[in-house]
């Protein structure tokens, strides 16, 4: 995730310690089909919630994140960000977001005198862009292999 996209959280150190220790005690569940029992309510009125695999697993990626002692945010996929945010989002300028724009390789549209883009459509075309990127380099090691570079 982008660290500056909508109000990111930035964990403090003793939040990283919590989430490592949350971490540990979650243990490895590599299939992702572990569901979580969630204990809440004040001493004497607790109750508990079984949280499906789906949650257990965002719940994972974020301990891991925050662990790490990075930023997050949670965006529904429905947002739309602005040419900056996409910028950042992509790791580029935003100059070239817009040049992204311009040529139809990302859709926007206009909010006054602003360019929103759909956050779902700005994840597809960095997919993309990664995986056309391996593709590349998939090649190039090939090349490398058959003329015996390696």
């Amino acid at each position: 995730m982008a660290h500056a996209l909508i109000n990111p959280l930035v964990p403090s150190r003793e939040d990283s310690a919590q989430a490592r220790a949350a971490q540990a005690a979650l243990g490895r569940d590599e299939a992702g089909r572990a569901t979580l029992v969630l204990r809440v309510g004040a001493e004497g009125e607790e109750r508990t919630l079984d949280l499906p695999p789906l949650v257990t697993s965002m719940l994972k990626d974020l301990l891991r994140t925050i662990a790490a002692g990075k930023a997050v945010s949670l965006i529904p996929l429905e947002a739309e960000i602005t040419t900056q945010q996409a910028a950042e989002l992509l790791n580029v300028s935003r100059p070239f977001v817009i040049g992204l724009i311009e040529k139809g390789s990302l859709p926007a549209r206009m909010v006054g005198n602003q360019r929103r883009l759909p956050l779902q459509e700005v994840l597809a075309y960095k997919a993309e862009n990664r995986a056309s990127r391996r593709e590349a380099l998939a090649e190039l090691a090939e090349q490398d292999r058959a003329l015996g570079l390696e």
